[in-house]
């Protein structure tokens, strides 16, 4: 399964969301990403004149930008800390024999990363 963070409108409850239907379908590895514009998409015209390159174009890839006015990166990153630890936490607890050292460090980590998304919530690209 391949997700991308970072459309436009995206909020907690779409985090949430994403992180239930993981849970729900259960696929065998997943991986995300924070979405990226590339000319000629329809996502690249609705963001274009908010888009800004970190490099120079020889020295860059299409992922080395960013969007003005969407969520932080470090909101992505705890999006991606919530999903990977709450679909891992329901992982173990079907499991027999699931270590309790484990299920308590997993649910500290669904804490940190809800606390960090509240807390970057407002955080925007500039």
């Amino acid at each position: 399964m391949f997700l991308m963070w970072g459309y436009e409108g995206e909020d907690l409850s779409d985090i949430e969301a994403t992180v239930e239907h993981v849970k729900k379908t259960d696929p065998d590895i997943f991986f995300t990403t924070v979405s990226y514009p590339i000319k000629g998409t329809p996502y690249f015209s609705d963001v274009a004149e908010r888009v800004e390159s970190l490099k120079p174009w020889r020295e860059s890839s299409d992922r080395e930008f960013k969007v003005r006015d969407r969520h932080s990166r470090e909101f992505y990153r705890f999006a991606d800390k919530l999903l990977r630890s709450e679909v891992e936490l329901e992982r173990l607890t079907h499991r027999p024999n699931a270590d309790d050292a484990a299920l308590a460090s997993l649910r500290c980590g669904i804490a940190e990363a809800r606390a960090g998304l509240q807390a970057t919530n407002a955080e925007i690209e500039v």
